[in-house]
């Protein structure tokens, strides 16, 4: 009979305490933890470049055009140089075959510090172009009558004297050329540069 109440009474605080954890109402929440320490800041990341250039008739583009470059600026300069360019793509002119237009056809020299000088070979736009040197390798033409910039391409030769040559139309009266000798290495002294204006009617 003892035996038969100690086991009732167990029976019984085992269903009082399961009871007790069972209970519907939640306990109250515990302190959040504290933050973790901030990362340390990553290093700021490289702009990106894209230069449009003139792009001459040849292989890459029969009837001329431009390339683009892009590419992402190492030497955070602000200019896209050639160790930089990542992609490239050219965009071409349509064939301009039997379609009219005026020209302003001429060979530029150069010489020291002095201004380039033209010999007018073809001017059916009747125009005139004045040359000034800006800087070493950089010239800028003023024209003395305006172009049609949305229809007017522009030509030109590199001098056997330099890599390369970079020209622009910068407005309808204005025109500019940088020669180029090594990768960004602009240079004066040149003979013999064919420049051409060619104004689609």
């Amino acid at each position: 009979m003892k035996k038969s109440l100690t086991k009732k009474i167990s029976v019984l605080v085992v269903i009082l305490i399961s009871s007790m954890a069972c209970s519907p109402e939640d306990g109250t929440d515990g302190t959040n933890g504290t933050n973790g320490t901030n990362g340390t800041n990553g290093t700021d990341g490289l702009n990106s470049l894209i230069t449009t250039l003139i792009e001459q008739p040849g292989s890459n583009c029969t009837n001329g055009g431009f390339k683009i470059e892009a590419g992402l600026d190492l030497n955070d300069n602000g200019v896209l140089e050639a160790s930089e360019v990542d992609t490239s793509e050219f965009l071409c002119n349509a064939d301009t075959a039997g379609l009219s237009y005026l020209s302003y056809v001429s060979l530029i020299n150069q010489t020291g510090t002095n201004d380039p000088q033209s010999s007018v070979l073809e001017n059916t736009l009747g125009l005139n172009i004045v040359w000034t040197r800006e800087s070493q390798g950089k010239y800028v033409g003023a024209l003395d009558s305006a172009i049609d910039i949305g229809k007017t391409v522009i030509f030109y030769t590199t001098p056997t004297s330099h890599t390369g040559v970079r020209g622009e139309i910068v407005g309808n009266n204005q025109v500019r050329i940088e020669l180029q000798n090594g990768i960004n290495a602009f240079a004066d002294d040149f003979t013999n540069l064919s420049f051409e204006l060619r104004e689609y009617e």
